[in-house]
């Protein structure tokens, strides 16, 4: 246990491998920050998108889409009132309504190639959380020689689980990826977690809250000797009401060590970043004193931790996770209650667990409350505005040409007064009168425009309070179906296909070639007079093997087990997937000069021709058996299907006049091969 940056924890051991697989909750919740920072971290990106100029943006965006095309899933669980912003939709923000208060635990699931890893703590994805404010975490490394005892590990799987169940129907997509990477983690645990913690010096367990289930007497799980608790200390940045002393009642309730004179309650207080102290005064007559948090550091940091510690002579033990000393965090009332994961961690009072269990509620100086500045604020009481429970879920349905947006409603839960959805930029409405004259239908779908879906809509209506407006936020069925992001749409075949066969990372390549066309510009240089005295008939076949490393290398990126159905339709479909290069290819083709892009090289139709016909025998050289060792055959094999099929309509619309007979026979033969060794 050690004072570290908690973003070290998203990124990977050396030796992990890529990224596979992500699931995170919060209560608040900044899109921007998750992305440039902790998916950063998570993905191993070299460089965040939106920095540098539009080439580096470019390289930071291709960069990211292959990397998040190549996990399984990414999903961030937030409470339902929380407000975000845009996002990538490749990944998913799923909105819980806890209908007993807060969706509060701070998790996240981490998984990689060969390394797993969850962390329990008390920050929000904010940068406020992992940066800024004084917070606790724990983390389980997973992998081989774990000593966290299975039982603990999966405890938090299984809480991560009951908080989909609290989901919609409507949400299918959504908790099928998020329950796959539980699947994985578990799958993790049972291989490298021992079955038992005997021999331990250090014990844990895990302790959920929820109204009615508090994680305060959990304790006795990692409590190691006979003599029970004498003394114990809290850490929060939130307490109840100053009328209220349950929650500081209860702590002392643990508290049934003898002597009966030495059981001792002490109240840990920290400030908030203009110096007030963060507790009511009144906490200071439920306790028996109370004792300023020391610093960390010489910079000014508001507190937002929470730990309890129980101790007496021989033994410690301190409850680290998301709960503030408060009824509601501890669930010590049986309807009102926020959702919340904590960890015990047990050990000897003098080993270096105990001594670094102790130095997290380490204080310095009495406090009188009654003779500073307080300031009593409650992150739990914050009302945020938060879409009317009636509107239940919000999906985008996508294919390769179309795209809807999908709304659910909850007529149960009560539909409020004059209400309406409004997609980003303004083109689309749909109102309660429209429902209403559709007879009210459980959902309904909207068509928009597929080339710029959004990643929430704006819901207004009017409630007691008057006009209230919040997000509603949407969720992608399939993300393999998602457009490629406009920076990348733009992109020449024959560029992606020298990043492919480039012995460079292929954004690296994108990038440096991008440079080198814009340097040809600057100086006034036509970029394709290189190419045009290459141009000649006769050299088709030379220029054709110079694909060969590309091709070679696409061959080895579709050879990869295939992890989810998702990922293999991004690498036949996605911007360096067959499916996309030929596309790109036939409209360069069929393009007048005039019309060509930058960076085009002026190839034949010929070539063309032979180009995709090789590109269908890559597909047909792959041993997809293999590649489908994970994944339902038939399923996958269906979408490899599907691409050889889109890359020969692809063929057959170029031109055939001037194409030697010859070559519209070998390319004919090229797709039956290809079709027959897919199985098709």
């Amino acid at each position: 246990m050690s004072t570290s940056k908690l973003l070290d924890h998203w990124s990977a051991p050396a030796g992990s491998g890529s990224a596979v697989a992500c699931l995170a909750t919060t209560y608040t919740f900044e899109p921007e920050f998750f992305t440039n920072d902790c998916l950063s971290r998570f993905l191993a990106l070299s460089a965040v998108t939106g920095e540098g100029d539009k080439i580096s943006s470019i390289a930071a965006t291709l960069e990211e889409e292959l990397r998040l095309s190549e996990t399984t899933a990414v999903s961030v669980l937030v409470d339902r009132g929380t407000r975000t912003d845009h996002r990538n939709l490749r990944w998913d923000l799923i909105p819980v309504a806890v209908s007993t208060g807060l969706l509060h635990s701070k998790v996240a699931v981490l998984l990689w190639e060969r390394h797993a890893r969850i962390v329990v703590g008390s920050a929000n994805l904010t940068p406020a959380g992992y940066r800024h404010k004084i917070e606790t975490a724990v983390a389980f490394d997973i992998s081989e020689g774990c000593q966290v005892p299975q039982a603990v590990l999966l405890g938090i799987v299984e809480e991560l689980r009951s908080y989909l169940r609290l989901l919609p129907a409507a949400a299918e997509s959504a908790i099928r990826r998020a329950l796959d990477t539980l699947d994985r983690v578990t799958a993790r645990i049972d291989e490298h977690a021992p079955t038992t913690s005997n021999g331990a010096a250090v014990h844990f367990a895990v302790a959920p809250s929820a109204p009615g289930r508090s994680p305060l007497a959990v304790y006795q799980s990692v409590w190691r000797t006979t003599r029970k608790p004498l003394r114990a200390s809290i850490l929060s940045p939130f307490w109840d009401a100053a009328t209220s002393d349950t929650a500081v009642s209860a702590v002392r309730a643990l508290l049934t060590g003898q002597p009966s004179s030495s059981r001792k309650v002490t109240a840990v207080v920290g400030k908030d970043r203009a110096g007030a102290f963060m507790a009511p005064e009144e906490l200071a007559s439920q306790v028996d004193r109370v004792r300023e948090l020391e610093p960390f550091d010489k910079e000014p940091r508001a507190l937002h931790a929470k730990t309890l510690l129980l101790e007496n002579d021989e033994w410690v033990a301190g409850l680290i996770g998301s709960s503030n000393a408060t009824a509601a965090g501890w669930g010590l009332k049986p309807a009102h209650g926020h959702r919340e994961l904590n960890v015990w961690i047990g050990a000897p009072r003098k080993s270096p667990t105990g001594r670094a269990l102790q130095d997290l509620v380490k204080s310095r100086l009495s406090v009188d409350l009654t003779a500073v500045e307080t300031v009593i604020d409650d992150e739990d009481e914050i009302e945020l505005p938060s879409v009317p429970l009636f509107f239940s879920w919000c999906a985008l349905e996508l294919t390769a040409t179309t795209a809807r947006i999908l709304l659910w409603f909850e007529v149960a839960r009560g539909e409020p007064d004059a209400w309406t959805i409004t997609v980003p930029a303004g083109s689309h409405t749909f109102d309660h009168q429209n429902w209403r004259s559709l007879a009210q239908p459980p959902h309904v779908a909207l068509d928009i425009d597929r080339s710029s879906v959004p990643s929430f809509v704006e819901v207004t209506w009017i409630d007691e309070k008057g006009h209230r407006s919040a997000q509603w936020v949407t969720n992608v069925d399939d993300t393999s179906m998602l457009p490629i992001p406009a920076d990348l749409a733009d992109l020449p075949a024959d560029l992606l296909l020298d990043a492919l066969g480039s012995t460079r990372p292929i954004p690296v390549e994108v990038e440096r070639r991008l440079r080198q066309e814009e340097a040809r510009r600057i100086m006034g240089v036509d970029s394709s007079d290189a190419l045009k005295r290459h141009d000649a008939t006769g050299l088709l076949l030379q220029r054709t093997r110079a694909r060969s490393a590309a091709l070679w290398a696409m061959r080895e990126r579709l050879s990869r087990r295939v992890t989810s159905i998702e990922v293999l339709r991004s690498r036949l479909f996605g911007v360096i997937g067959p499916v996309e290069i030929s596309r790109l290819l036939t409209v360069d083709q069929l393009s007048t000069s005039s019309e060509k892009r930058v960076g085009t090289p002026p190839g034949s139709v010929s070539e063309t021709h032979f180009l995709l016909a090789e590109i269908a025998l890559t597909l047909g050289s792959v041993d997809w058996r293999t590649a489908f060792g994970a994944v339902d055959y038939e399923d996958a094999s269906a979408v490899v299907t599907e691409a050889l099929t889109e890359i020969s309509s692809l063929q057959e619309t170029l031109a055939v006049e001037g194409v030697e007979s010859d070559m519209l026979l070998y390319v004919a033969d090229a797709f039956e091969e290809a079709q027959k060794s897919c199985g098709i």
